[in-house]
């Protein structure tokens, strides 16, 4: 089990690295070809109408933000357990504030209400996931405790 939190720790420190490269960096993420690529793309598929028109950039920038806390949430809400449950869903929120406020004191950055919503959202699903797994290990654990109780007797 040490092996297996140290290994957890690890992976959430290289996490915590890649997310501060992402939000830290002095230029948004999407203000270079592959955002233009994707705007391009959005309006290909717009114009050609395989793409539905609830699909907009706007759209994909907010469930990136979702997608970008889930492994955040997921990661501190398994390595911190139960008794700091409540602590982990609010530190999405908090971090992300935080991280919004930073960026409004950076040039060519800005900070946004609806990023920390979003951000705040993606660490309460990826703790909620956690939770869950955590959940539906310990019942099989259980379970195997008493099969394995019973086989004996």
């Amino acid at each position: 089990m040490c092996v297996l939190r140290g290994a957890l720790w690890i992976l959430t420190a290289l996490y915590c690295l890649v997310v501060a490269s992402i939000v830290f960096a002095p230029v948004h993420v999407d203000d270079n070809e592959m955002g233009g690529a994707l705007v391009t793309w959005l309006d290909a598929g717009h114009a050609e109408g395989w793409l539905p028109q609830f699909v907009t950039y706007s759209t994909i920038e907010q469930l990136s933000n979702v997608i970008m806390f889930m492994p955040g949430g997921f990661l501190f809400a398994l390595l911190l357990g139960r008794a700091a449950r409540r602590h982990v869903l609010y530190a999405g929120f908090v971090v992300s504030a935080c991280i919004e406020i930073i960026q409004c004191f950076m040039p060519n950055r800005t900070g946004d209400l609806v990023d920390v919503l979003m951000n705040g959202t993606g660490a309460l699903v990826g703790a909620a996931c956690a939770f869950w797994v955590h959940r539906v290990l310990r019942k099989r654990r259980e379970r195997q405790g008493r099969e394995s109780g019973t086989s004996v007797a």
